[in-house]
């Protein structure tokens, strides 16, 4: 996301920790998950839990399934927050990572990544939750991916309009491979070996170009007509498509990525941001900068609205357990005027 632009609100307040709000009824969190069979939408709230830190924008998420934290980027408060999975109680902070943004678990490694400005790549002890080093990026980075296969790490240099491939499970040499004028979201394909990387283009249209770990060179190119400032990113879980998010435009782009690079189309919410994807139900959730979610459903082909919400002001961020089926959003604001972490869950789950 690029969002430097955005200013941390003028009065700070501290956030309490712990549940600040009880769920409505019928909606609490002791029901066991559902089927894809009774599971139904629209969300409803389980709880809004208490972050820690000041009232300014969060960023990007990822899943520690194995240690059941969720790892948050507060970007405008220089800072990580993990929390529970469980509940949504804090965890850990950990404080002086500027504009943090990307974040991805590695797990088999037990690290954390995290991208942080002007050019840095924090690594973070997925156990001990602390910060083992801080090595070099491109400029302004953003997404950021992990291949498990080459331990290898894949950062979008958005400043750059470059990927920076990082060896040993992000300790070793660093190479960047230039792709366009800016750089969104980075992912690997396990089926292909290779990071998909959304890529704008100083001409129409915009990309999402493969690029191989190892050789560092790009193997695929895709065009993405109708889809400007190409953006958030994610690979089906049967590996045949990718999703994309267009901020320039508020549309979603459900793209082939095969043979043929067809391409379906959608309206999403105004600006729109990050994706997730429950693999379960098959549901792709579309977050925007409008604070408004769209839901599409994955098993039917193209792109086929199931629900449309609005979690929360600018709740442009957006998780999802796979296990419980539970849907997090950072909202900069709760109830109170502080920082909440707002869990909601499908109806049924």
């Amino acid at each position: 996301m690029n969002r430097s632009h955005l200013i941390p609100l003028a009065v700070l307040l501290t956030a309490c920790r712990g549940s600040t709000s009880s769920p409505p009824a019928g909606a609490g969190d002791t029901s066991s998950p559902g089927s894809p069979g009774s599971a139904s939408l629209p969300l409803v709230l389980v709880a809004d839990v208490d972050l820690p830190g000041p009232p300014v924008r969060f960023d990007y998420q990822d899943l520690d399934v194995a240690k059941g934290h969720l790892v948050i980027a507060h970007m405008n408060d220089a800072s990580v927050v993990v929390v529970n999975t469980s509940d949504g109680s804090p965890v850990k902070v950990l404080p002086g990572i500027p504009t943090a943004r990307g974040v991805v678990v590695a797990d088999d490694v037990g690290r954390i990544f995290v991208t942080s400005k002007p050019n840095k790549l924090v690594i973070i002890d997925n156990g001990s939750l602390a910060e083992i080093a801080r090595v070099d990026t491109g400029k302004s980075p953003d997404g950021v991916g992990w291949d498990p296969v080459h331990q290898t790490v894949g950062v979008s240099d958005q400043g750059d309009g470059a990927i920076s491939l990082i060896a040993g499970s992000g300790s070793g040499a660093r190479k960047q491979v230039p792709l366009g004028t800016e750089t969104g979201n980075v992912v690997f394909d396990a089926s292909r070996a290779a990071f998909w990387i959304t890529v704008v283009t100083a001409a129409p249209p915009d990309q999402l170009v493969a690029v191989d770990p190892v050789a560092a060179k790009v193997t695929s190119t895709i065009p993405l007509p109708g889809c400007r400032g190409a953006h958030g990113l994610r690979i089906h879980p049967d590996g045949k498509s990718a999703l994309i998010a267009c901020e320039g435009n508020s549309k979603v782009v459900r793209v082939d990525l095969g043979g043929t690079h067809a391409l379906d189309i959608a309206a999403s919410g105004a600006d729109p941001d990050v994706l997730a994807i429950d693999p379960g139900f098959g549901w792709l959730y579309v977050s925007a900068e409008s604070g408004d979610l769209k839901v599409f459903d994955l098993g039917k082909p193209g792109l086929v609205t199931i629900d449309s919400e609005h979690p929360g002001d600018a709740s442009h961020s957006v998780a999802v357990d796979p296990a419980s089926h539970r849907v997090f959003f950072p909202l900069v604001a709760g109830p109170k005027g502080t920082p909440v972490l707002r869990i909601m869950k499908p109806v049924g789950t």
